[in-house]
């Protein structure tokens, strides 16, 4: 049976981001892609990652996409990205037919493996056959290309499924919480917008309301002066 405790991810390698992320975020891992980790300049690859599992810490989860084009190269990066980040690492590989095959070989060996580039529910239940403990769905690009995400996210969260789903592509809060809905287990989304969903008007103006009322009766007083 599946562990249906909801999991929060950050999907960015900046390091300040994280940082601040962590401090306030119940967040327990970060997802990286060589698209993020262009955002970054030209940083040293396994330099950067080393960072980035520096400030998570040993309790949260890194996931790293490899970038080969065949199987064989794909589980040997493997091999070297968990030589270099330890067997903890979740290995991060599209599922196209190379991609598929790589999680195979990886699985068989021990690897965890987060399969990503997922637009389809054939290709979550492959990959997860094939042994991925993460299935990376795509949202907003499934939507845009005019499909329904949340049935995809829903029908791949069904208890027959191993793995579980780690929506991704996540472009505003309502599509995160969307997913959830939808019954993903997990999401990885950008630190901005954690921070805009919290940052509302209507939020920050109750939490402005409440604080003008106790100034109105306690003053300058803060509760520890009383």
């Amino acid at each position: 049976m599946k562990d249906v405790h909801m999991e929060l991810l950050l999907d960015t390698a900046d390091l300040k981001a994280i940082a601040q992320g962590i401090d306030v975020f119940p967040i327990v891992g970060v997802t990286t892609n060589p698209s993020i980790l262009a955002k970054e300049g030209g940083v040293d690859f396994f330099e950067h990652l080393n960072k980035i599992k520096g400030l998570i810490g040993e309790g949260r989860s890194l996931h790293v996409q490899v970038v080969g084009s065949d199987a064989l190269t794909m589980f040997d990066e493997a091999v070297r990205i968990r030589e270099v980040l330890g067997k903890e690492t979740f290995i991060k590989v599209p599922v196209d037919h190379e991609g598929l095959k790589a999680i195979r070989m990886m699985a068989d060996e021990g690897f965890h493996v987060t399969a990503t580039v997922i637009y389809t529910e054939f290709q979550g239940l492959l990959a997860s056959m094939a042994g991925a403990e993460y299935l990376a769905v795509y949202y907003n690009r499934i939507k845009t290309q005019g499909e329904d995400p949340d049935t995809v996210v829903r029908n791949l969260s069904s208890p027959s499924v191993k793995a579980k789903v780690l929506t991704a592509s996540l472009k505003t809060i309502s599509q995160l919480t969307a997913a959830y809905a939808a019954g993903s287990e997990a999401c990885t989304v950008g630190y901005e917008l954690l921070c805009e969903g919290l940052g509302s008007f209507p939020i920050q103006k109750a939490v402005e309301d409440f604080r003008s009322s106790w100034k109105s009766i306690h003053g300058d007083n803060s509760i520890l002066d009383l």
